[in-house]
């Protein structure tokens, strides 16, 4: 049993430590309210991928993202006829803390704004990996 607590003890440490390590980004979102708080949840979800943080701020931030959803209609072409529904787009142009754009895109045709916020925010994450391994150099 000892060696059980022992064990556990010491997960939780190297678990606390690796936390500790990922560098916290620090970044300035444009959208509304609840857009903003949607896309930071996701961001550090896919962000746990690649030991990465990310924080809201207002000042002093990394990278500034300017975030929107919409509402898109997709056309679909089912036996002979053709048609509509309604989809979720959302969008986000990057830009470093001097205000150059990094990147710019779009994820459309998704089921739910939600749907497109974490394809988004998947997309930026990738992005924001490479882009940082290209500074590094």
């Amino acid at each position: 049993m000892k060696r059980f607590l022992g064990f556990c003890v010491f997960a939780l440490f190297l678990v606390g430590l690796s936390q500790a390590q990922a560098p916290l980004l620090k970044v300035k979102i444009e959208a509304t309210e609840l857009d903003k708080a949607v896309l930071i949840k996701k961001l550090n979800e896919h962000g746990a991928d690649h030991s990465l943080r990310f924080e809201a701020a207002d000042a002093e931030y990394v990278y500034r993202i300017v975030f929107a959803t919409s509402q898109d209609k997709t056309d679909l072409f089912v036996w002979g006829g053709g048609g509509g529904m309604n989809s979720s787009a959302a969008g986000a142009d990057v830009f470093d803390a001097d205000g150059k754009e990094l990147f710019k895109f779009t994820r459309a045709a998704r089921g739910t704004d939600a749907g497109a916020t974490n394809a988004v925010a998947k997309e930026i994450v990738k992005r924001l990996v490479q882009w940082r391994k290209l500074q590094s150099r």
